[in-house]
């Protein structure tokens, strides 16, 4: 049985050299160093180590390989991490389901195929009207044309049909795809010897259209979003988009994230436009953290996949503060999950039309932009001025119910306070009776992951007993002499189960190989027994001793300090489960355990003592 494809792919690709692809690495003696791409810091404490193929953040103690990385950053699952891993690799991925795999993989390369059939539309005579609208009339340089892929659907019934068909295609698996539309069963009387996969019983769903590619994060076409051109058709709307399909969930794609995605954790913020032409002029005039949601309102999924990369979110389109439309929903469920929102005010242009007018407009709107409380009160108070500076009762009435509502939903009660401070303060009305609407007011709940902020979350700080026992073990197996001053059984003063088992092991690994003088001998001999789910944290712990490059007297020194710790904590432990025996005892008036226990207490107290001189 050969290597499996996780330890092939390793064995192919460099950590360095896959990290390095999406930060800047600097070399830091045996190892490299940076700023972490998943928290903000001045000082490096991001370490990666070539020999031993992990990284670990010190700052804030994410650690892995180089999948547990790209999933990370890519803000992935694990499959999606092996398959751009083994694809960067050369490696060949086996499914389990052969069938599964070949259907996606099919509708991948149909959808594939479809994008150069409309790019090269795009060059033909009828669709370079289409091409010279993108050009003069939107402002699109034929580079971002190109790096976009965007094309033109014909007006015809089977133009594309007819193409994926002749590369042995089915009718079938091109409208899985979502790139035809079946005819309803009562116009197949067309003919009588019409099957269910015959082209009589499809037709195109894109004609006269110009065609944007949907894009997942990896940067694969997953389907379509194609904009009316040429002729005017009541029946159908001004955009269409490829309906569900295998690849394509409109809930959870974001149209641009896949060239967005680097640039959201540099800028530490997302904007959001409508339209899939205000995100390619955004990407135009350099500000590269723009996406919009694809053929739908914003939902719960689509945030939580922001959240993967910035708390900070940008919008850029109308808002109807009054209504409770799918935009006001969305920032709402925003507010909600804690997520920092802001309002870009650009009047009443899109952004593609204020990028082609002044870029740098767009740039300087971009960073204006101002927190979505302070513009929910500035808009409802100019819609309701009042007379003579006097704001009526009905007007306080009005501004009240529609900002008590979006007050309510701030998670922190601090912030909650200040601002229901500022509206008694604007109605000249007492806060008590704005806390009382507030409570009457109905908090609507947007369908959307539960847990939106779940990957979000910081890790729990270590105990001091944890960072105690990883530091002794990490000194110990960069200076493997240090097991001598750890007379007795690792028990003793150590608490964890993997840290006992692991200490254990070396100290017999060191026993039985007295001649070896390399603590990497050591160490391999050591993984060869104890469990390979230990393998991670071994390695871990010699990167952790690197961190801190102690030389030998000091890393002697310290491990003593550890161990002193350590046994310290473990007797005051054992102390205080005594304690609670001796009360028991005198309660049950047992004075033969109560002698008992006392006699341990005070032998525990003298190891005290003793361990304290």
């Amino acid at each position: 049985m050969g290597p499996s494809p996780v330890d092939e792919i390793k064995s192919r690709l460099d950590i360095i050299e896959v990290i390095g692809s999406y930060i800047k690495l600097s070399k830091a003696g045996r190892n490299y160093k940076a700023r972490c791409p998943f928290h903000s810091e001045r000082t490096p404490s991001f370490m990666v180590s070539p020999e031993r193929q992990i990284w670990h953040c010190f700052g804030c103690n994410a650690g892995g390989d180089i999948f547990a990385f790209v999933k990370q950053i890519e803000g992935i699952e694990f499959g999606d991490a092996l398959r751009m891993l083994a694809q960067r690799a050369g490696v060949v991925l086996k499914r389990q389901d052969p069938a599964i795999q070949t259907k996606r993989k099919r509708l991948y390369e149909i959808c594939e195929l479809a994008t150069k059939f409309f790019q090269k539309q795009l060059e033909s005579r009828e669709g370079q009207r289409a091409s010279n609208y993108l050009f003069k009339d939107r402002g699109l340089k034929n580079q971002t044309i190109r790096e976009w892929r965007l094309g033109w659907a014909p007006d015809e019934w089977h133009a594309l049909a007819d193409f994926l068909r002749q590369r042995d295609y089915s009718e079938q698996e091109v409208f899985d795809a979502g790139l035809t539309v079946k005819k309803e069963s009562s116009n197949r009387g067309l003919s009588s010897v019409t099957t269910e996969d015959s082209p009589l019983n499809y037709y195109d769903r894109f004609r006269s259209r110009i065609m944007f590619p949907l894009f997942d994060i990896q940067g694969q076409v997953v389907g379509f979003a194609g904009r009316i051109f040429g002729k005017e058709d009541p029946n159908v709307g001004k955009y269409i988009n490829t309906p569900q399909t295998v690849l394509y969930d409109k809930s959870w794609l974001l149209y641009g994230l896949n060239f967005a995605k680097l640039q959201l954790r540099e800028k530490n913020s997302c904007i959001f436009v409508e339209g899939n032409l205000d995100v390619i002029m955004s990407h135009q005039a350099g500000i590269k953290n723009t996406v919009a949601s694809s053929g739908t309102a914003l939902t719960g999924a689509h945030l939580k996949i922001v959240g993967r990369y910035t708390d900070n979110l940008i919008f850029a389109f109308d808002m109807d503060l009054a209504g409770e439309t799918a935009t006001r929903r969305s920032i709402d469920l925003a507010l909600e999950n804690d997520f920092n929102v802001k309002i870009v005010s650009i009047g009443e242009k899109d952004p593609a039309d204020l990028i082609k007018q002044s870029p740098s407009g767009w740039e300087k709107a971009a960073g204006s932009a101002i927190p979505i409380i302070d513009y929910y009160f500035k808009t409802v108070f100019a819609k309701y001025p009042g007379k003579d500076g006097q704001i009526t009762s009905e007007d306080k009435k009005q501004i009240a119910k529609i900002l008590l509502p979006v007050i309510k939903k701030i998670p922190n009660d601090i912030i909650r306070s200040h601002w229901i401070g500022e509206l008694a303060k604007k109605l000249r009305v007492d806060e008590k009776a704005l806390y009382g609407e507030m409570q009457k007011t109905r908090t609507e709940t947007v369908a959307g992951p539960q847990t939106l902020k779940e990957n979000k979350e910081t890790k729990p700080e270590k105990s001091r007993i944890r960072e105690l026992e990883e530091r002794l073990l990490a000194i110990v197996f960069n200076y493997p002499e240090n097991c001598k001053i750890l007379s007795g059984s690792p028990k003793d003063f150590l608490f964890s189960k993997e840290a006992i088992q692991i200490l254990s092991e070396f100290k017999k690994t060191i026993e039985s190989a007295k001649k070896r003088a390399k603590k990497e001998d050591y160490l391999v001999l050591l993984k060869k027994k104890v469990p390979a789910e230990l393998h991670g944290h071994i390695e871990y712990l010699c990167l952790l001793n690197e961190q801190y490059s102690l030389d030998e007297l000091s890393a002697a020194s310290e491990a003593k300090e550890c161990l002193f710790a350590l046994k310290t904590i473990k007797i005051k432990e054992e102390m205080l489960q005594l304690s609670f025996e001796v009360q028991d005892a005198q309660t049950n008036r047992d004075k033969k355990k109560l002698k008992q226990n006392l006699e341990k207490f005070n032998a525990l107290s003298n190891q005290l003592i003793e361990l304290s001189n």
